[in-house]
């Protein structure tokens, strides 16, 4: 739904930050708008006015979506989903063969040092296996931790 957003952050875009209320984030539009709009910067030379219009044009698309409660709260939750989804390193490798087989689950668990588990079902290994010969052999596990 917010493609846009996904190159660069709303809120960097007003100078904002994501705690702000909508009346903070209106205050920063306006000063934004007032400073690039087109029509106050025509005759400037072609340059400058491009520049101007594109950062106005991102300003304007910004306060589109934080100015409007429900499409602030979908952007904001993409953007807690996509910070989630960042890189962690990698603590140990479990491997399949260091999992324990739960027949009545048809399913593999390794417990974890925190307390939970990592789960593979039986379709999960399977798909793993056809990964394997494709590429290389990674897997994801499920924590299951309460």
């Amino acid at each position: 739904m917010f493609a846009a957003s996904s190159e660069q952050d709303l809120y960097e875009v007003l100078g904002a930050s994501a705690t702000e209320s909508t009346e903070e984030l209106r205050h920063r539009y306006q000063q934004l708008v007032l400073k690039c709009h087109p029509d106050r910067l025509s005759g400037h030379g072609s340059c400058e006015e491009e520049v101007a219009l594109k950062r106005f044009l991102e300003v304007d698309a910004a306060w589109k979506i934080l100015s409007d409660e429900n499409k602030r709260k979908d952007y904001d939750l993409q953007r807690r989903a996509r910070d989630l989804k960042q890189d962690w390193p990698v603590d140990s490798t479990v491997f399949l063969e260091d999992m324990a087989w739960n027949s009545e689950e048809r399913s593999y668990t390794h417990c974890c040092r925190c307390g939970g588990a990592f789960v593979l079902d039986e379709e999960e290994v399977q798909e793993e296996e056809c990964l394997c010969h494709m590429d290389s052999p990674t897997s994801e596990l499920t924590n299951t931790s309460p």
